[in-house]
């Protein structure tokens, strides 16, 4: 991997999570007397794809409950450095973070709530968020973004409404991609790109 992408996957990280995920991770390992691979198990990915993402050749973690652990883990730290959370609960706290799931959402993200059929389903307002944030994560598992603006300009001519996902969600600021997703989200009164 080239040190252009690397140096976008950090920045990227430094935009999402404050600051890169090696010195997030890092922190967090000495915060908590945890190793690499420790980490790595209470977020519930393999030692690799976590070294993959603190070195900058991965941005985000694609697994959305591994995402939602690692989300919990860094709040849990602020808790622990703000003193509202004592340190001698952390290790219950990281075992309760490492068996949990994110329930009521779908492998993007997005809520799922159950309701009856032909009735509108209550509206969360961070549901967008978090669903241009998996999406973003799911497309930055898989390539750099660079890769995905190349294949955005490849489909741009034939397919430009998917050509407008991938540059926005890929590869854009989180308030396009927010905006962009209720755009196109059934029962919204934004068009959809390219229609």
């Amino acid at each position: 991997m080239d040190e252009t992408t690397v140096a976008r996957n950090q920045e990227l990280q430094r935009q999402w999570y404050g600051a890169p995920l090696g010195d997030l991770c890092r922190d967090v390992c000495g915060l908590f007397g945890l190793t690499q691979s420790g980490l790595a198990e209470t977020l519930g990915i393999s030692p690799a794809m976590l070294s993959l993402v603190m070195r900058g050749q991965r941005a985000r973690i694609a697994n959305p409950d591994a995402a939602a652990r690692l989300s919990a883990v860094l709040h849990l730290a602020q808790g622990v450095r703000a003193g509202g959370v004592p340190a001698g609960d952390a290790p219950r706290a990281l075992a309760e973070i490492r068996a949990s799931r994110t329930p009521g959402q779908d492998s993007l993200g997005a809520a799922v709530t159950p309701h009856q059929a032909g009735e509108t389903p209550p509206t969360d307002p961070d549901s967008d968020l978090r669903f241009a944030l998996r999406l973003r994560e799911l497309l930055t598992g898989r390539a750099s973004a660079l890769d995905i603006l190349d294949a955005a300009r490849l489909l741009d001519a034939d397919h430009p409404g998917l050509a407008e996902i991938l540059r926005v969600c890929g590869a854009g600021r989180t308030d396009e991609a927010v905006a962009l997703v209720r755009a196109v989200r059934p029962g919204s009164a934004g068009e959809a790109p390219g229609r």
